[in-house]
């Protein structure tokens, strides 16, 4: 099957790296991918021979419509498959213009912001809230599916040995991601607050909310104990933490929590759609609804080693079943089918 794999973001996160899986799952099922991606996207070097398009005029720029149109006819595409609501949008418009053959749209629902994606061929949802939503805005049921995002673990660290964060000197607390206000890492910073000198934090990532956060952190006079990282190497990041902290106020999933458990740390969770799926409290990770209680969790894993081993194995043995990339290329298979396979399910 020929493929357009579809998104207009101008950032790194979730979606991209969504974006990226996709790409590399369907060529592995022996689907030819054709990429497309906005001009400016910082993910352009993980990809071979990206079409690019400008994106100036938004949901409506007749110049990006009329582009897509014009790749899906030179390159013969069949499906498309198109992330976040204005992938959908232009994506949908391009292929109207073709009027002599079928083209089907499969859209990425990444967020709650549905509305978009409703009346595409499929819907794909990376949560089962999202996937209600999509039902309740009147999407067929058997044109909607949860598809959960996945991450490789063909590097994971697969020894079980003992935490022991007891006996250490010094305890590494970290969170990663998109600097956003939403991401809640001021609660982390709040939290080392409330914990002993032994506790430093360290938050790896750029964005817009870095200013504030640096400003919490002076206010709070914490800048001995505190590290600001940048974008850093996911794997490096891991293996120099002792507790990973996901402070989310709000989040559909979390691909991070599943990077975490692929290199066993122990995660300590806000309780929102995103984990809630993903971990079981008290079974995989510590969780909390009020972000107060953060210090009271951290100090819990440095003192119970039997529980805090307890959940990074099961939070392993969690991801195995649920959250490989395995997993995802299965499911996948089932909705799309492989290269022998004719069609859209």
């Amino acid at each position: 099957m020929k493929i357009a794999n579809l998104i207009v973001t101008s950032v790194n996160g979730g979606a991209e790296q969504v974006f990226l899986d996709y790409t590399r799952l369907f060529t592995k099922l022996g689907h030819e991918v054709v990429p497309i991606i906005k001009c400016d996207a910082p993910y352009a070097d993980k990809l071979s021979k990206p079409y690019k398009i400008s994106n100036h005029f938004g949901y409506h720029d007749f110049f990006a419509i009329k582009k897509i149109a014009k790749i899906l006819v030179n390159e013969k595409i069949e499906v498309v498959f198109a992330h976040a609501g204005r992938a959908v949008v232009l994506a949908r418009k391009a292929i109207a213009k073709i009027r002599n053959r079928k083209i089907f749209l499969v859209a990425i629902n990444h967020s709650y912001n549905v509305k978009r994606s409703i009346g595409a061929d499929i819907i794909f949802s990376v949560n089962k809230q999202i996937f209600f939503k999509t039902i309740d805005a009147g999407q067929p049921e058997n044109a909607s599916f949860v598809m959960h995002n996945a991450v490789d673990i063909s590097d994971a660290i697969t020894d079980s040995l003992p935490i022991g964060l007891t006996q250490k000197k010094q305890i590494i607390l970290g969170v990663i991601g998109r600097l956003d206000r939403t991401k809640g890492f001021q609660h982390a910073v709040r939290a080392l607050k409330n914990l002993d000198e032994k506790f430093i934090l360290r938050i790896a990532g750029s964005g817009a909310h870095e200013a504030a956060l640096r400003s919490l952190v002076r206010e709070l006079k914490l800048e001995n104990r505190v590290e600001f990282l940048g974008w850093v190497d996911k794997k490096e990041f891991f293996q120099a933490i002792d507790i990973f902290l996901f402070t989310s106020d709000e989040e559909p999933f979390g691909l991070v929590l599943l990077e975490s458990m692929k290199y066993r740390k122990p995660i300590i969770a806000s309780k929102v759609d995103g984990p809630n799926e993903i971990l079981r409290d008290g079974i995989d990770a510590l969780m909390f609804a009020d972000p107060k209680k953060i210090p009271e969790l951290v100090l819990r894993l440095v003192n119970e080693e039997n529980l805090v081993n307890q959940l990074v194995v099961s939070a392993f043995a969690r991801l195995q079943e649920k959250f490989t990339f395995k997993s995802l290329e299965n499911r996948l298979a089932e909705i799309v089918g492989n290269s022998s396979e004719d069609g859209v399910s």
